[in-house]
């Protein structure tokens, strides 16, 4: 974006007449060109134009003499695009919402006494000398494996309630409040976990359910936001990348919620939840000052992008769509991205729930390890959404292959790779190497997902995104309670090998389903009632008839 500052001056003083007048057009000309000065991050450029070019005879001087706008008004990334600092904001919120769901998975392991303790007869892999010189560690808690699995999945129930309400509000009202205002309850109830759990663990169990309530919005909110702010060529890159803040609050978290415990920082284990509270809070207030719900709401935002964006995304952000209820669901392709959805989220849930678990207990890795050992499959994850996410982009930007076949090959490559790896892990035995590079791999090719199938609701319906991202999220957060629900039952005075092999080759066996119900379903082209206008022709074509 430019401006064409010096040439309106030169207008107002080549024109020709006796001195009053050409006082009067030089205080308009100043007047004026200090209101462009003002209003060039609201004013479109063609506008600012029109209103000199008209009078000009120096066409050869306007069309030559640009001159970058002022950045005064901004104070951080002022040349970053709007729509990359919002997804850098929104990254850092799923940190904070990754980072509070998934303390608890970590710290329940120095909360609890372990099963293989309680029950020194089951099978499971030899404890190695390393771990036998450890000083006696102390638990806060004796709760059986049945217990540990309710409290664990309290999160995923709460979550349930409020996707596809908090995701049709994001499309209504925008989704800056929405997103940020769940993180920062969220913090809130973090804060107040530990002293739940001391003083009765239904009251836990309560707390986790309603932080998972508030959180649920998260994704929903985000899919809308998406659809508002990233154009098409961009949609397997940026929200993928931006929401792999999920990915890396695994990451620095687990290992850091370990370092923390093992240093007896703030008491242990609570300082898994008094750490990622109080941090979401803070994340909240740079989100109120950078956040916002589509670009005509961006004060900061330069025309450049603004006009790019209108032009490049599907809807008016300023218009107010009806949901189509009925298209949506009697759509088979928004069937198959929820069985897809909801398979995958098995796999996802069970792993990220029960790994630290099956860590410490089977394969005896001592806290230290099973914090930072849990994180590597994370950040393959990470790796993987970042690298495949912008391979699809440049096939897509290329017109190689068609989003359907891109999204389906995506699905299949990274179910193929996921699912082998899984079953691998149950034959691995107490193989420390061999079974820690069978989870990293079955998490990695999760990533194809993660870059593909979870993000196609954008491909089908981009304004209606945060709806049926609302609607696939309550289907595909059922597995958050019913996987530690399946490996409570089987490993319940049952901490074995095969046990745990059982627990694998079911949660591969649903990512198998979930994959070939996607391939038959899912059509990757706009639905025709996405289109902002659809309503409109169908309301003309009725009264017509």
């Amino acid at each position: 974006m430019y401006e064409r500052r010096s040439s309106i001056h030169s207008d107002a003083r080549d024109d020709d007449g006796d001195d009053d007048p050409l006082l009067t057009l030089t205080t308009a000309s100043d007047q004026q060109h200090e209101r462009i000065k003002l209003n060039t991050l609201d004013e479109p450029i063609t506008r600012i134009n029109s209103d000199y070019t008209k009078d000009s005879d120096t066409e050869p001087l306007l069309d030559e003499i640009l001159i970058e706008p002022p950045v005064g008004g901004t104070f951080l990334c002022t040349k970053a695009p709007a729509r990359y600092i919002t997804a850098i904001w929104a990254f850092f919120g799923f940190f904070c919402l990754y980072a509070m769901r998934v303390n608890l998975s970590v710290a329940i392991v120095a909360m609890v006494i372990p099963q293989s303790d309680l029950n020194q007869s089951a099978t499971s892999c030899p404890v190695t000398s390393k771990n036998s010189t450890t000083p006696q560690k102390h638990y806060d808690f004796d709760w059986s494996p049945t217990v540990e699995g309710a409290v664990l999945g309290a999160f995923f129930y709460g979550y349930l309630l409020m996707q596809v309400i908090g995701g049709n509000l994001a499309e209504k009202f925008g989704a800056k409040w929405i997103f940020g205002g769940g993180i920062l309850i969220s913090g809130l109830l973090t804060l107040l976990t530990p002293t739940a759990a001391h003083i009765d663990y239904r009251l836990f169990f309560l707390i986790r359910f309603i932080t998972g309530v508030v959180s649920s919005p998260g994704f929903p909110s985000a899919a809308a936001l998406w659809g508002k702010w990233i154009p098409p060529s961009e949609r397997s890159t940026i929200p993928p990348i931006s929401q792999s803040g999920a990915n890396f609050g695994i990451i620095i978290s687990t290992p850091l919620i370990s370092i923390m415990i093992e240093r007896n920082f703030l008491g242990g284990w609570p300082s898994a939840f008094y750490v990622f509270g109080t941090l979401s809070c803070i994340w909240f207030i740079g989100w109120y000052f950078f956040g916002f719900n589509s670009p005509d709401e961006h004060p900061r935002i330069t025309n450049e992008e603004r006009l790019f964006l209108e032009q490049r995304i599907a809807s008016h952000t300023r218009k107010k769509i009806k949901t189509p209820w009925r298209k949506i669901f009697t759509c088979p392709a928004v069937y198959g991205i929820a069985i897809m959805h909801l398979c995958n989220n098995y796999i996802y849930y069970t792993l990220l729930t029960s790994l630290p678990t099956y860590f410490a207990t089977v394969l005896h890795f001592n806290l230290h390890e099973n914090g930072f050992i849990f994180a590597l499959p994370y950040f393959a994850q990470f790796l993987m959404t970042i690298i495949f996410g912008n391979i699809v982009d440049r096939i897509r930007a290329r017109k190689l292959l068609s989003i359907t076949k891109l999204r389906k090959g995506q699905t299949i490559i990274g179910t193929v790779g996921t699912c082998s790896f899984l079953v691998a892990i149950g034959y691995t035995g107490c193989d420390h190497t061999g079974s820690v590079i069978c989870c990293i791999f079955a998490v990695a090719f999760l990533g194809l997902h993660t870059c593909g199938a979870l993000i196609s609701h954008l491909d089908v319906a981009s304004n209606h995104a945060g709806t049926l991202v609302g609607m696939t999220n309550t289907l595909a957060t059922i597995p958050g309670f019913i996987g530690p629900a399946v490996v409570g039952a089987f490993t319940n005075k049952n901490q074995t090998i095969e046990a745990w092999r059982y627990i694998f080759n079911i949660s591969a066996g649903m990512g198998v389903i979930g994959c070939i119900a996607y391939c038959i379903l899912f059509d990757g082209e706009e639905q025709e009632w996405n289109r902002v206008n659809y309503g409109i022709d169908e309301q003309h074509e009725s009264t017509q008839t």
